[in-house]
């Protein structure tokens, strides 16, 4: 069996660090394809290198700009791959531009897909990564969902034909193996740990002012490793000279991803727009303050370690100063096996599937 992986993003390289060992362990033929979404393959090297995982097969050069460009260029790049190695599933990862465009490349070619974190909603029709999101488990034969959220939403959308699988959250998989494989001690400690990305804040004056001037007004300690993105638009915004001033907010480089989870396990609480950082903040037990008005996992929210703040500074800083979750912390993302569960669901589904039952092409 050969299965073609596509990945383009930090998320999605954490994703296939431990899919591509059980792959390894099983002998199943696993072709990497690293698209160059956000980093080419040299800026990533350390994700792969702090992963373990091997040099990708394939190495794109995507531009980046406007989305259908981008998707464009990754459609045609990657059918030419699917054309060449002639995998029997196509994997790919959560929610980037590089997911929707491998997976219908994919299925123009008949080929299978199976999509990691799948089901994943919010109501918010127009954002990017929900549009990624929709459009690639329409297309996918394979609906593999890493919490209850997502597992119940692919059953109420009723997706005929595809299998939908309860699997849990990789990212959690990962970021357990990492804090043991590395022993990193989990506390919480003195500071507050700050991260953001999403064009609805870094792209925004206002939002991204009024974020900063919540982490000021806390008047905590507040360490924030600066994306290259957002870290443009403080410079463009001319915010950069006033909130490195602030006192309290220690601007950075970005981490690579064990400095990161490192820099994770020692913070007190987590103020972040991302997806997948409220995801590892809650598996690490820290108190998290959303700075974005999208809920994408309902049942964080619910069980009382995540708060909503939006982009509003007075929610933030009281948040940052008087948010504490309930006593229970209940394991809502897996226990830790979730790419055993996957790499099973690939298996049983495509081993032995007759590759001459349909014919390939476009």
């Amino acid at each position: 069996m050969k299965v073609l992986s596509v990945v383009g993003t930090r998320p999605n390289f954490v994703k296939e660090a431990l899919i591509n060992k059980e792959m390894k362990r099983r002998g199943i033929h696993e072709v990497l394809v690293h698209t160059g979404q956000h980093y080419d393959y040299e800026m990533s090297r350390v994700f792969f290198q702090e992963l373990d995982i091997p040099d990708p097969d394939h190495h794109l050069q995507v531009s980046t700009g406007l989305p259908g460009r981008q998707t464009a260029e990754i459609i045609e790049a990657v059918e030419s791959i699917l054309i060449k190695e002639e995998p029997d599933i196509t994997l790919v990862y959560g929610d980037v531009t590089s997911t929707l465009a491998a997976a219908l490349a994919s299925v123009k070619l008949r080929i299978p897909v199976a999509h990691v974190e799948a089901g994943v909603r919010t109501q918010a029709r127009y954002n990017p990564e929900e549009i990624n999101r929709r459009a690639t488990d329409t297309v996918s034969e394979l609906l593999l969902a890493n919490c209850e959220d997502a597992y119940e939403e692919l059953i109420k959308e009723n997706h005929t034909g595809s299998r939908i699988v309860l699997t849990g959250d990789i990212m959690k998989d990962v970021l357990i193996d990492t804090i043991k494989r590395f022993n990193i001690n989990v506390v919480r400690g003195d500071y507050t740990l700050c991260t953001l990305h999403r064009a609805e804040n870094v792209d925004n004056k206002h939002n991204l002012s009024a974020i900063l001037r919540g982490l000021a007004q806390s008047g905590q300690k507040v360490v924030f490793p600066v994306h290259p993105r957002t870290r443009k638009k403080l410079d463009e915004f001319g915010l950069t000279e006033e909130f490195e001033n602030s006192g309290n907010i220690q601007f950075s480089e970005p981490r690579s991803y064990l400095d990161f989870v490192t820099l994770l396990a020692g913070a007190n609480k987590v103020v972040t727009d991302s997806g997948g950082v409220r995801r590892e903040s809650y598996i690490l037990a820290k108190p998290t303050i959303v700075a974005i008005e999208l809920v994408w996992f309902p049942c964080l929210v619910k069980s009382g370690w995540k708060v909503v703040a939006g982009p509003a500074s007075d929610k933030i800083a009281d948040a940052i100063v008087n948010f504490e979750p309930p006593d229970e912390h209940p394991e809502l993302l897996g226990d830790g096996r979730a790419y055993v569960r996957i790499v099973d669901e690939i298996e049983k589904q495509y081993n032995d599937r007759n590759k001459t039952s349909g014919t390939k092409g476009g």
